[in-house]
């Protein structure tokens, strides 16, 4: 039998809390609500306005009994506990708490615990909590997770509530809660909130908030400017916007490390909305592996006079990766045709891996992968472009990376925001030893199919950039001599 208890009678200035706050709160005080995810940059009171939700919670009850969990025990002194230690004593209420290491209680009975969980075993014996606070969710395992929510039960209202920084798209927490979830957005005042659609018609138990430094009011004002911490953000964006994108904006994303294949390629710089121009041609570039997806990305070449010099934009504005059961040749140009109509199309020129050109066994005498291409598109009377032999890796790879540093004259390269995988992939793919792409291999969790993570789209790019700009690959591999380009009867540099 639950105890009563008289909660003191606090009045909190409404001026103590961030927006993100009050968007905590709802969701806590909903009994239906059995998830909530705290996402973004940092600097943008994630954590704080959770803390600052709990110690108001347990005041008000004597069984709001919290476990906090960080992956690594000697993470908590410093990070979440300190929070609780601060807050107690800003807003005076040291009489209400008695704190000792890992554990702090409340004078209405309620308490949290402070653990470490080396070992997802360690999650036994959680039945007692209303709510489990996963901060840093992103440190822990998926095991972790699970584990966590089949042990947390027994109590009406109990809470999982998970911290983090969105820091890889590849993240489990990406890949198999949120892009598990039909999240619809729900118009707010931070800068993103989702409430979940069950499939089976049941009230939503799920809702993420997404917030960044933008929408502390101890930074941006009104009544406060942290300058140093704006000028800090400010410098990222120049600098490292791959930085700023994850620990400013709080999107997902990925640190690049060093090592990557495309190193001169610039977020700041390169990747853009770009529009479909209906008065100029497309180029489809394949890469032919089906694992993780087959990949068809769309491009176009823009000629813009600057002064007196003249650019040719190469501007990929879309991407057809599709994953299985969708990952064929036949689904992918049904798509194509889908978003590019045949009458708003002037022009189609069709690139790929020149190995791709032999004769399959799994086909029809005579036919392979472009054949098949050329098949499903034939109304569009597309022109095949390619080499005789497949660009070197390591020379075409540079010749790209120079085209993004601007150091090929005349050319330059947008990518489109709408070209997610490619964009991951571009941003992510590895330099090999032997200055190639390297090919690491992942496999599936549910087909059990190996395939290789990284490369795809930089492949499609690759066979793309060297034919139709092959004076200028040319010219790039002669190590700046010119050479005349003889091409074939299909092989043309016109109607871009």
């Amino acid at each position: 039998m639950t105890e009563e208890f008289d909660s003191p009678e606090i009045n909190f200035n409404p001026d103590l809390f961030n927006n993100v706050y009050w968007h905590i709160e709802e969701a806590l005080s909903n009994d239906t609500i059995r998830f909530l995810f705290i996402y973004g940059g940092s600097s943008a009171s994630k954590t704080f306005s959770v803390v600052q939700e709990t110690i108001k919670w347990m005041l008000t009850g004597s069984d709001n009994n919290s476990l906090i969990l960080r992956k690594y025990a000697t993470d908590i002194k410093d990070s979440i506990y300190a929070d609780f230690i601060n807050i107690i004593k800003d807003w005076g209420l040291e009489e209400e708490f008695i704190c000792q290491q890992n554990f702090i209680k409340c004078s209405s009975g309620s308490y949290i615990r402070f653990r470490g969980l080396d070992d997802s075993e360690k999650v036994k014996g959680i039945s007692n909590f209303k709510r489990v606070i996963l901060e840093e969710i992103s440190q822990f395992e998926e095991v972790d997770f699970k584990q966590i929510k089949k042990r947390l039960r027994g109590k009406l209202g109990q809470k999982i509530i998970g911290i983090f920084n969105p820091i890889s798209e590849d993240h489990w927490l990406k890949k198999n809660v949120f892009d598990k979830e039909v999240l619809v957005e729900v118009e707010t005042n931070i800068q993103g909130k989702w409430i979940n659609k069950p499939a089976n018609g049941k009230e939503a138990n799920t809702v993420v908030l997404k917030t960044c430094y933008l929408d502390n009011k101890y930074i941006v004002g009104p009544n406060f400017v942290d300058e140093h911490t704006i000028d800090d953000f400010e410098k990222d964006k120049i600098d490292d916007f791959d930085y700023y994108n994850i620990y400013g904006l709080g999107n997902w994303g990925r640190i690049r490390t060093g090592g990557e294949f495309w190193k001169d390629i610039n977020s700041n710089i390169h990747f853009k909305e770009l529009k479909w121009d209906k008065e100029a041609a497309l180029h489809i570039t394949w890469d032919d592996n089906v694992n993780p997806y087959i990949t068809c990305l769309v491009w176009q070449i823009k000629k813009i006079e600057i002064g007196k010099e003249t650019f040719q934009y190469a501007r990929q504005i879309d991407e057809i990766c599709l994953e299985d059961p969708r990952n064929r040749v036949k689904n992918a140009c049904a798509e194509f045709k889908h978003r590019y109509p045949l009458s708003d199309v002037p022009k189609l020129f069709i690139y790929g891996d020149r190995t791709s050109i032999k004769e399959s066994t799994l086909k029809e005498k005579g036919e392979n992968f472009f054949t098949e291409i050329k098949g499903y598109l034939q109304e569009y009377q597309p022109t095949l472009r390619m080499q005789s032999v497949n660009p070197s890796v390591i020379i075409s790879g540079k010749f790209v990376n120079e085209c993004y540093s601007e150091k090929i004259p005349g050319i330059r390269i947008e990518i489109g925001l709408n070209c997610k995988k490619s964009i991951h992939d571009y941003r992510y793919a590895l330099e090999d030893s032997d200055g190639s792409l390297k090919k690491t291999k992942k496999t599936n969790p549910v087909t059990k199919v190996q395939y290789e993570e990284f490369g795809h789209p930089s492949d499609a790019k690759r066979y793309f950039m060297v034919m139709a700009f092959a004076s200028e690959y040319a010219t790039h591999q002669r190590a700046g001599k010119s050479q005349r380009i003889v091409t074939g009867k299909n092989i043309h540099k016109n109607s871009y």
